[in-house]
């Protein structure tokens, strides 16, 4: 679209980045810059943010940039004698309304940048679902599956060891990511323990004899699902009518189309790092959750057929990305066919892929607001914590989706292409209410 631009730098001497001056009064849609990492795309998005509340570059500067972030190097005995030596990152984004939070992700695609960029994200996430948490995230670039299962616990041990000084129950709360579950949070926690910190509130997402919850291993899933449900009859479907196409079927994506197919909706197709299948007809969900439970690869399900191509351009009504992030990219964007996209993974479509889903006149909801199920979750869990007190897995599932159900009915005042700005928006006022309030700066230049 051409015309007159405007700019904005994030920090004194920053680029900036352009937006479509025809939106600019509304609140400024971006001109896509290209960028290739998650690192780029969310500055991007955060600009967008900044420049719709009109801040001051010195307050921008202030919101993005992290409150600390630490490299340790660890050293990992192989069962085979070997010595090996990994960096394991742990980025506090904001503690400006309370810990930071955030998960711990063994991935071989992590790096300081995407940790960082992901902090970012739970900083805003937090905020806009009125949690008392700040952002944080961590990861080892590694792969998992490499190693044994002695092995990945002295990974963790020796990760644990090395963050241990930053985290807390009041400081820093971790929590499982791509790549790790609530085993590993409970090794995190007994690392903790032997260096006499050990306390429950230390970490969410563990395992139920530890102090965590029933729900909080389906909260994820089982709120993208809502969030799509919502969505959905917003745009005036039905979601028992709705055909839905889910990329990623692990602990969020699973739990997601489980609950879309108890509300109804026909999973057609799904995929994992295996492949992808399709039936048109609808998959049975729990004959496949029980096929792969079994240890047996997705794409070798006998009752679906094999897609070459990305599920997300599946002729459907609703997509999901609950793989990792940028899957959704331009060349998937140009094929998709879905009315409405639920961002299940976090920064799961590419800033060029948004713009030209929206010229389609695709609804998406962003992840800040699909995926905030887990960390909701994970707050109750750590308030069962403080109390000493467990809930009932109903109670638990209650508050979570009455939560979301708020985080919803604040998106729709907006239009739907404006979703993820407006989302960001709110986000980033009550973190500068949250710094003004602890007395960081005496008012908000606007």
């Amino acid at each position: 679209m051409a015309g007159p631009t405007s700019t904005l730098s994030l920090s004194p001497g920053g680029k900036g980045e352009r937006c479509r001056n025809s939106l600019h009064a509304r609140g400024a849609l971006p001109v896509p810059s290209g960028g290739g990492r998650l690192l780029d795309w969310e500055a991007e998005r955060f600009q967008w943010a900044a420049h719709r509340l009109g801040l001051d570059p010195a307050l921008t500067c202030a919101l993005h940039c992290a409150l600390r972030s630490v490299e340790v190097e660890i050293p990992l005995d192989r069962d085979d004698g070997t010595l090996e030596i990994y960096t394991g990152y742990r980025v506090q984004h904001s503690r400006a309304l309370g810990p930071a939070k955030g998960g711990v992700r063994y991935h071989p695609s992590v790096t300081a940048g995407e940790v960082t960029a992901l902090a970012r994200l739970m900083t805003w996430k937090t905020a806009l679902a009125g949690l008392p948490f700040g952002g944080g995230k961590g990861g080892i670039p590694c792969d998992p599956g490499s190693f044994s299962k002695g092995e990945l616990r002295r990974l963790t041990h020796a990760y644990t060891m090395g963050i241990l000084p930053m985290i807390g129950p009041d400081i820093d709360v971790v929590a499982p990511d791509v790549g790790t579950g609530p085993e590993v949070m409970g090794w995190i926690l007994a690392a903790a323990d032997e260096a006499g910190r050990g306390d429950p509130r230390l970490v969410t997402g563990k395992p139920e004899i530890l102090g965590g919850t029933r729900f909080r291993p389906k909260a994820t899933g089982v709120g993208i699902a809502h969030i799509a449900d919502l969505a959905y009859r917003h745009a005036g479907g039905r979601i028992d009518q709705a055909r839905v196409a889910v990329e990623g079927f692990g602990s969020v994506g699973r739990w997601a189309a489980l609950e879309l197919a108890e509300r109804g909706a026909g999973i057609v197709a799904v995929a994992d790092v295996t492949g992808g299948i399709y039936a048109g007809d609808g998959l049975d969900m729990f004959s496949l959750v029980d096929w792969t439970s079994g240890g047996r690869p997705l794409v070798e399900y006998p009752y679906a057929d094999i897609i070459e191509a990305s599920v997300l351009e599946t002729p459907c009504d609703i997509i999901i990305p609950a793989a990792m992030e940028g899957t959704l990219n331009a060349e998937i964007a140009s094929r998709v066919t879905a009315r409405l996209v639920v961002e299940g993974a976090n920064g799961p479509t590419t800033p060029q892929a948004e713009a030209m889903l929206r010229e389609s006149g695709i609804v998406m909801v962003p992840d800040i607001v699909a995926n905030a199920g887990g960390v909701i979750s994970s707050y109750f869990e750590w308030v069962q914590n403080h109390q000493r007190l467990p809930w009932s897995e109903a109670e638990e599932r209650h508050r979570v989706l009455d939560r979301l159900d708020q985080m919803w009915s604040s998106l729709t005042t907006e239009e739907p292409d404006e979703w993820r700005v407006s989302a960001l928006s709110k986000a980033i006022a009550r973190v500068i209410d949250g710094m003004r309030a602890g007395g960081i700066f005496q008012s908000a230049p606007q």
